[in-house]
């Protein structure tokens, strides 16, 4: 099984909801788990460690490429990625009671675009998604079926417009998707780079409760 922290539920509730964290490119589960302590009382929190390690250290959940001279997904690595979280999320709930009508996906930066690909493919999983300084890759998204019904899905998207890793043109890039399939989502820009200051930080609580 992927390797993960964990935090149960802080208030006695008959139905914990889900919360699963997924970090960025290069860095580990530790990441998000940071402020595990912050988010909803009835939920698991869950923060996995990405599945691949990276030459600089660290983990990723698929392997990037710059040879030539653009940022090329490996689309392969990316879609196993994507069955392993979800087979996790049927192995993890044999252990930890949690409503599987409440599950939401938490993503930075590679985490992110990975959130955003995951929902959409499994619309019936997921019910909310926020989505922090990453971008709809279109290699994860062109077999996406247009038809299919995304009205379970909350999405929160936020990005900085000083990113230098992920520039906000290409995070912008969420909202003409977003409205072309009818999603229900919020969109915000703070003065930030590549991170999450404390605006953004209180915004995506208020989205979580």
């Amino acid at each position: 099984m992927v390797h993960y922290l964990l935090r149960e539920p802080k208030s006695a509730t008959e139905t914990p909801s889900l919360i699963l964290l997924l970090h960025g490119y290069g860095s580990n589960e530790q990441d998000l788990f940071s402020f595990a302590e912050e988010l909803p009382d009835d939920a698991y929190v869950i923060s996995l460690r990405a599945v691949r390690e990276t030459p600089m250290g660290g983990f990723s959940w698929y392997d990037l490429d710059f040879s030539g001279g653009a940022r090329m997904t490996d689309v392969q690595q990316a879609v196993e990625s994507q069955e392993i979280i979800i087979q996790f999320i049927t192995q993890v709930h044999e252990k930890f009671p949690f409503d599987k009508n409440s599950i939401t996906l938490l993503g930075f930066s590679q985490g992110a675009i990975l959130s955003f690909s995951l929902a959409l493919h499994h619309p019936q999983t997921f019910k909310k998604v926020l989505c922090l300084s990453g971008y709809p890759d279109p290699e994860l998204l062109k077999d996406i079926d247009m038809g299919t019904d995304f009205s379970q899905l909350e999405f929160f998207i936020s990005h900085g417009k000083e990113d230098p890793v992920i520039p906000i043109q290409w995070a912008r890039q969420f909202k003409p998707i977003c409205e072309e399939l009818d999603l229900d989502f919020e969109y915000h820009e703070y003065e930030q780079g590549h991170g999450i200051n404390a605006e953004n930080y209180y915004d995506l609580l208020n989205f979580l409760q």
